[in-house]
């Protein structure tokens, strides 16, 4: 359950700063998730016993956004072109061996391109 201190306004807040990275160069996706993200928020604005279900559901959702969501691109108009994914600092990386660990954050701390 989230905690008293976290309000409605702060986990909105959250899930507009994920959209800014997990979005960052696709504004007509980044603002359809924000305009998303205001609806839900304004049909639930009542205040009712779910209402830390529904903060604790926000935040999940903004770290799916900021932790675990690749965006790939490819120039327009160019069927032929390779899909360019958009890795950015905050993804979570892990090979196939981190599923074995099970309940436990895994992050590895070097870009995919670097070498070991």
């Amino acid at each position: 359950m989230a905690s008293p201190s976290l309000s409605a306004l702060s986990a909105y807040r959250q899930i507009i700063r994920a959209t800014r990275v997990a979005f960052r160069d696709d504004l007509p996706v980044m603002l359809a998730a924000r305009q998303e993200a205001r609806r839900n928020f304004d049909q639930n604005r009542r205040v009712g016993i779910d209402n830390g279900m529904q903060i604790n559901h926000a935040l999940e959702v903004a770290n799916i956004l900021r932790h675990n969501l690749v965006q790939g691109a490819r120039e327009d108009g160019n069927e032929a072109a390779k899909w360019e994914l958009r890795i950015h600092d905050e993804i979570e990386r892990g090979d196939n061996d981190s599923i074995k660990i099970g309940g436990k954050d895994v992050k590895i701390h070097q870009a995919c391109s670097s070498s070991s």
